[in-house]
């Protein structure tokens, strides 16, 4: 009798070790699950044919133009109109200032307006062949959004920047005030950056 109730208790703690792995491995494969959900929310954007179609044309020229810089890029779930609506609001919470703003059911363009320490942040201003004393400027932003595959929108940041100042060479300096740039991608990773912290969590 002794042995058989021994046997009969370790088929016991048999049985609940084995359904407190299962448990586990339930809890596990839950957690799982929804780590993908939430890290799914956004992704790496897939090959653009645009981009691609132009870039293919440029090498057929015999003297060809340096291409634009390829816009940021991020795909992310959701709807178009509600990601231009969240960018829209982003703006007003960092009191950006802003101007020319124009809405269109699949694009957004407006100006940022920028102190001297914002531009030297965002703009490459070291690489002009004279010193130009930079007092600010202003950076063209247009944000384009696309529907794609798996209830995606492809997200599009492109930006034109502006310094204002003068040249510091007192020989050879130019008399003009306003200079383009170029941009160092700071500011468009922002903007994709407040996008991955929004929808990070989305279902």
């Amino acid at each position: 009798m002794r042995v058989l109730r021994r046997g009969i208790i370790c088929g016991l703690n048999l049985y609940l070790c084995a359904g407190t792995l299962c448990a586990s491995q339930t809890a596990a494969q839950q957690s799982q699950a929804a780590t993908a959900s939430a890290s799914g929310a956004y992704r790496p954007c897939s090959a653009n044919p645009i981009l691609e179609n132009k870039s293919k044309k440029a090498h057929k020229t015999k003297h060809p133009v340096p291409p634009e810089p390829a816009p940021a890029c991020l795909e992310v779930k959701g709807e178009g109109i509600e990601i231009q609506e969240f960018l829209q609001s982003m703006t007003r919470e960092q009191q950006w200032r802003v101007g020319e703003n124009h809405a269109s059911e699949d694009t957004w363009s407006f100006v940022r307006y920028l102190g001297e320490e914002d531009l030297e942040k965002y703009a490459d201003t070291k690489v002009l062949t004279e010193p130009v004393n930079f007092l600010g400027g202003k950076v063209a932003i247009l944000v384009r959004t696309s529907d794609v595959a798996d209830g995606y929108v492809r997200v599009q940041v492109s930006t034109r920047f502006q310094g204002e100042g003068k040249s510091s060479d007192k020989v050879l300096g130019q008399p003009g005030t306003v200079w383009p740039l170029n941009s160092k991608g700071v500011l468009e990773q922002e903007i994709l950056g407040a996008l991955q912290t929004r929808f990070h969590h989305a279902g």
